[in-house]
């Protein structure tokens, strides 16, 4: 996370800033997408492609997003985005990677988009009460493997990784003894404040604003939007049982140094464990942590004429 300027057709040079106008440096993605740094998100976009970003969307249930060209501001609001279609988006993720719902019509399906929707309706009765209609079962198709989708389940219920940035408002995306997954979001215009989450049994989406061109709603979407979020969950699950997802085949942890996810040397001051898909854990050892040899006296790097007792290991972080 910092300084950095992306060619950009419409603008010369696009250099995002993140929502406190500061740079917190290396760090995993896990804590970058959690914190909602808008630079490293920014950073990915680019390394991935917006067409393949765009693709995936569609296949998880985002409907919008038909323009020809989106540029990389796509990432901090630069799409219009349907509130429903995003929580239908998450709700793939609370099925790990299944979604649910009724088929699109043949005559309105459009390729690389979603075959199924949301249910609005699930019965209808008369004025006396008799049933009319009721929905029953809804069809299921999996648009993620299970492996991926639980990694992505795995960063989004991390609490502990987005206190860095959101301190006690954390406490908002959260239920006590209650796996919670959720991310919020700010629209780059301060017109939209959002909080997108679930639970194995609940996907809830919050959106807040003004419409139109009415005022902006200067509020950040951990502040305007997470608060009515935690309400709706916790009073929706006040009588339901805690589940929790249960890890697929395909995945495997690894011991890593943080911040470079390199596996750890006995200089790595901190190690955490990571998760991977199978057969893409880490296989190189660290290379951000250097030992020198230092003279105390002067803080240089020892040389042959340093005496011997003036010398002193010390290791250090080796910026790429």
């Amino acid at each position: 996370d910092m300084p950095i300027g992306f060619p950009d057709p419409e603008v010369g040079i696009y250099a995002p800033e993140n929502y406190d106008r500061r740079y917190h440096g290396p760090m995993q993605l896990r804590q970058a997408l959690q914190c909602s740094y808008n630079i490293p998100a920014v950073w990915l976009l680019d390394q991935v492609g917006v067409k393949n970003v765009v693709e995936t969307a569609h296949r998880l249930g985002i409907n919008a997003l038909t323009k020809d060209y989106y540029g990389l501001s796509l990432t901090l609001g630069g799409g219009e985005v349907r509130l429903i279609d995003m929580t239908y988006a998450f709700s793939t993720f609370a099925n790990m990677g299944t979604m649910a719902g009724q088929p699109v019509p043949p005559e309105r399906q459009r390729p690389g988009y979603r075959t199924l929707n949301p249910v609005a309706v699930l019965q209808i009765v008369d004025k006396d009460g008799n049933l009319l209609y009721r929905y029953e079962q809804p069809e299921v198709q999996e648009v993620i493997p299970q492996n991926l989708a639980y990694m992505m389940l795995n960063v989004l219920t991390d609490t502990a990784a987005r206190r860095p940035s959101f301190g006690s408002f954390a406490d908002y995306l959260s239920l006590p003894d209650r796996p919670v997954g959720a991310k919020t979001g700010t629209t780059n215009d301060w017109r939209d404040a959002w909080t997108i989450g679930f639970t194995p049994q609940l996907a809830v989406g919050v959106w807040g604003g003004n419409r139109g061109k009415l005022p902006r709603f200067m509020r950040f979407g951990s502040i305007g939007a997470a608060p009515i979020f935690h309400d709706v969950m916790a009073y929706a699950h006040r009588d339901l049982p805690v589940e929790n997802w249960l890890e697929p085949p395909g995945l495997e942890w690894a011991e890593v140094c943080y911040p470079s996810g390199m596996l750890p040397t006995d200089d790595c001051p901190r190690t955490v464990q990571e998760i991977f898909l199978h057969g893409h854990a880490p296989t190189t050892h660290d290379t951000l942590y250097q030992a020198f040899e230092i003279n105390r006296e002067n803080s240089k790097l020892a040389t042959i004429y340093t005496p011997p007792e003036l010398k002193e290991r010390r290791v250090y972080p080796i910026y790429p």
